[in-house]
């Protein structure tokens, strides 16, 4: 799990930048699947963005008690980070490589909520 200081450092523009470019990574075109610590690598990274933005949104101001849609989408981003979806070593290359979009979505999706809730403001530390 993500310290509340290293989820509190992600806010910055530069990380935030940093995400859109895993993301990027994570979601573009291949003609072949990249190698298998490839997928495993942006896994973990993109699990950390996930439960950076989950703990903003479900923790500081309440937005996903308040927001039916951000209740939801955090609730499929808990279960899909649940391990016992999470890929293992014995997880096919291509479900791993499909568990690695499905996590980048659900991280696009609530990065994109987190900057239309703050939508400039300097979000609480």
């Amino acid at each position: 799990m993500i310290d509340r200081r290293a989820a509190a450092a992600l806010l910055s523009a530069q990380d935030l930048d940093g995400v859109q470019r895993d993301i990027d990574h994570a979601l573009s075109r291949r003609i072949t699947l990249p190698p298998r610590s490839v997928i495993d690598n942006g896994t973990d990274l993109m699990a950390q963005h996930l439960r950076t933005f989950m703990h903003h949104l479900n923790g500081q101001d309440g937005m996903a008690a308040t927001n039916v849609d951000v209740h939801n989408l955090v609730r499929a981003a808990e279960r899909n980070l649940d391990v016992p979806v999470r890929p293992t070593p014995q997880t096919s290359h291509r479900d791993a490589y499909v568990y690695w979009h499905t996590i980048t979505t659900l991280t696009t999706a609530l990065r994109d909520l987190y900057l239309a809730h703050y939508d400039g403001q300097e979000p609480p530390a």
